[in-house]
């Protein structure tokens, strides 16, 4: 399919002239949005003006983030404004220059993370974390504790691959999910081992209440086990907590080494 690429301001500036559509379907709040809209992307050029002066990789990185990638040639100028959402455009600028920044991030693991992969694991982690509701950072952070990066790893317990899924596991929640599972091996697949990493985490999330503490701690002990200490203890000692203190260390400075890009969806303190 022919990918075509269309600059945001020219559609922005189409939607906003009245040129697709009659004036009377500008009535009250699609005036308001459009005054809205024009300041985001008049904030959004300075933004590109300044990063320009500061350095040449941030600009384009701005640059490309403010196209719109169409998935048809076909597609003209004004046809994509009669449908624009400025709404979708500010979230797909988000997304992409999230995903640009977590594969910066993934160039410091050079012997970890092959080159090739690190563009499909920081798309497929924005993905899955925006379907879940989870930071992608964050689940970056799962998976630099889990497996440094490492989509070979394989722990003497027998969990598998960047997000150490153990084959039991991955066995039910592909089921869950309607993937077809062909045997432990899938969990060393790039993709196939975050979905199930992610929904076996998302679920894990809504079974404590969105309590962090206790479902980073059952993700890495298991629920079982969780209840055991729980049971036993009244409560979730510091001494069973040290891999939930690991993840939130490194999440922390994910989001302070991409200047505060990322987004906290949950309260994980």
């Amino acid at each position: 399919m022919l990918l075509t690429r269309i600059n945001a301001g020219d559609v922005f500036r189409k939607w906003k002239s009245g040129d697709i559509m009659k004036k009377k379907a500008y009535s009250g709040h699609r005036s308001k949005l459009a005054s809205v809209v024009a300041f985001v992307v008049l904030g959004l050029t300075i933004v590109s003006s300044t990063l320009a002066s500061i350095g040449g990789e941030k600009h384009e990185v701005m640059r490309k983030a403010g196209d719109i990638l169409l998935t048809s040639g076909g597609n003209s100028i004004e046809s994509l404004a009669a449908n624009f959402n400025p709404g979708e455009v500010l979230t797909e600028v988000g997304q992409n220059v999230l995903a640009d920044r977590l594969e910066k991030l993934f160039s410091k693991f050079p012997h970890r993370i092959l080159p090739a992969e690190r563009e499909r694991l920081a798309k497929m982690l924005v993905e899955e974390g925006g379907r879940a509701g989870i930071d992608p950072l964050f689940l970056a952070a799962v998976i630099r504790v889990e497996s440094a990066f490492y989509t070979g790893a394989v722990s003497n317990k027998g969990a598998m691959g960047l997000m150490q899924v153990m084959p039991e596991t991955g066995r039910e929640v592909a089921g869950l999910i309607g993937m077809e599972w062909t045997g432990p091996e899938q969990l060393h697949d790039l993709e196939i081992n975050v979905r199930l990493g992610v929904f076996y985490l998302d679920q894990l999330l809504e079974m404590y209440k969105g309590n962090y503490r206790l479902a980073l701690t059952a993700y890495n002990r298991g629920p079982a086990n969780v209840r055991f200490i729980v049971r036993r203890h009244g409560k979730l000692e510091p001494r069973f907590t040290e891999y939930f203190r690991k993840i939130q260390h490194t999440y922390r400075a994910y989001l302070r080494s991409i200047d505060g890009l990322g987004s906290v969806f949950h309260d994980i303190s």
